[in-house]
Formats: C-alpha cells, sequence, structure tokens
C-alpha cells in the first residue's frame, strides 16, 4: 500500500510539472486572436470546468484589447530595503467585448490534470494548431530562459515580467504572476508615472508614490516559465509600442 501511494504521489507531481508548448511558448500560436486561462482543477464536470474557463478567457482578451489603468503605490525605503505600503489600481475596459469573443472564438484545446484547467482560445478559422504546439513539454527539464532576466530588444514592443510565489492552488500561482506581468507593461517608459520622494532626515527613510495612468492595446502572453526547484513562476507579456 505505501508503495503504491508513493507511486500515486510521484506521479502526481510529474503530470503538474507538464504543460503543453502552446501555454509555455503561447507566441508560437498563429492566430489573428488567441487568449489562455488557467482555473482550478474540475471539482465535478470537466465540461462546465471549460466552459467557465473559456468565459474568463473571454473577459480576459477584452480586458487586453484595450483596457485603460489608473492608480498608485506607495513605497517605503530604509537601509534594510524596499517594502510596498499598498497599491490601488482601477481597470476600465469594454465588458461588451466579452459576448462577442464567446460567440465569434472557440476553444483550441484544453489541457486538465490535478492541479488546474488550462483553456486555449481563439479563432479558429485564423488559428493554426499542429502536434508540436499540442506536444506535452515536461517544465522541470526547461533551462531557465534568458527573458526571465533580460528582456528582448525588441523595436516593435515593449515586454514586461511577472512572477509569483507558489500557492496552494497552482492556477493563483499563474494568474498572479501574469497580472504582475500585465502591471509591468504599465510601468514601463510609454506610460505616466510621477514619483514623489519624501526624506525623513532623522530616521533616514524615504516614503515615495509612483502613479500610473495608461491605456494598453492589445496586450499578449509571449512565454511562461516555472522554476520547479525556487517554486517560482514566470510570464512575460507584450503591447505594440
Amino acid at each position: 500500500m505505501r508503495t503504491l501511494l508513493l507511486l500515486l504521489l510521484i506521479t502526481g507531481i510529474a503530470v503538474a510539472q507538464e504543460y503543453p508548448r502552446w501555454f509555455l511558448s503561447q507566441d508560437q500560436v498563429q492566430c489573428q486572436r488567441k487568449i489562455v486561462s488557467v482555473m482550478r482543477a474540475p471539482s465535478l464536470h470537466r465540461d462546465s470546468a471549460v466552459a467557465l474557463a473559456f468565459r474568463v478567457s473571454c473577459d480576459l482578451l477584452a480586458k487586453y484589447t484595450k483596457v485603460s489603468v489608473k492608480g498608485g503605490q506607495a513605497f517605503w525605503t530604509t537601509e534594510a530595503g524596499v517594502s510596498s505600503m499598498g497599491a490601488s489600481y482601477t481597470e476600465e475596459y469594454d465588458s461588451s467585448l466579452n459576448d462577442i469573443y464567446q460567440s465569434t472564438l472557440k476553444v483550441l484545446d484544453t489541457f486538465i490534470d490535478k492541479q488546474k484547467t488550462i483553456v486555449l482560445a481563439g479563432d479558429s478559422s485564423s488559428c493554426a494548431m499542429n502536434d508540436l504546439l499540442r506536444e506535452r513539454v515536461s517544465v522541470g527539464k526547461i533551462k531557465q530562459p534568458e527573458w526571465v532576466e533580460k528582456l528582448p530588444d525588441d523595436k516593435r514592443y515593449y515586454y514586461g515580467v511577472g512572477s509569483s510565489e507558489e500557492y496552494f492552488y497552482e492556477s493563483s500561482s499563474w494568474q498572479r504572476a501574469e497580472h504582475n506581468a500585465f502591471m509591468s507593461l504599465a510601468r514601463t517608459g510609454h506610460s505616466t508615472v510621477q514619483s514623489l520622494q519624501k526624506k525623513n532626515v532623522i530616521e533616514s527613510q524615504d516614503v515615495f508614490n509612483e502613479d500610473v495612468d495608461v491605456t494598453l492595446q492589445n496586450v499578449e502572453i509571449v512565454a511562461r516559465w516555472r522554476d520547479v526547484k525556487k517554486k517560482v513562476f514566470y510570464v512575460m507579456a507584450k503591447t505594440n509600442r
């Protein structure tokens, strides 16, 4: 019995570290419109989980099509380092595009295991899928991509990378990393950022605010990577310059 449980545990871990190539290298999927969502594993019915993930995908694509991001974040710096004092952002986009995308896009592929439900949605008439994109890839065998530490040098796009720690639900880790990549784009040079620095001479402390007011269009997720050893999730996003 113990041997069987150990084998099941090992098998479960191996499966959890496998992903379809289109998920890790989303930019390789040639589509006029495509989007990926990561949700929790199905609790009962697989079809219901896929349908929910598809609706979430369409809403996410509506946001990525054109979104205005406004807000700010306060930081507190001391000799010990930098700490966040809190952040508040609003995102405004045309949510009616959700209904349009639900009627025009299709589920192109799915990946479901004990940890998550992943759905790739896109325009079936323009999307080119093949066996290589559907191939399962063991992320533990992939070396750290260069973009994790150095963004691509590309005059056509702005890039942003987001990361996340490992949460109890793997889907939460991927969602947080993607959100952080999105916010990284909002803070790039094409956004309006104003910083106010204040210094307390006695305590050698700095408090400064970062304000963001920017409109992003046609945001796309380029790639994902998971550092299995350090338990960190990474996502890279891009938008047109």
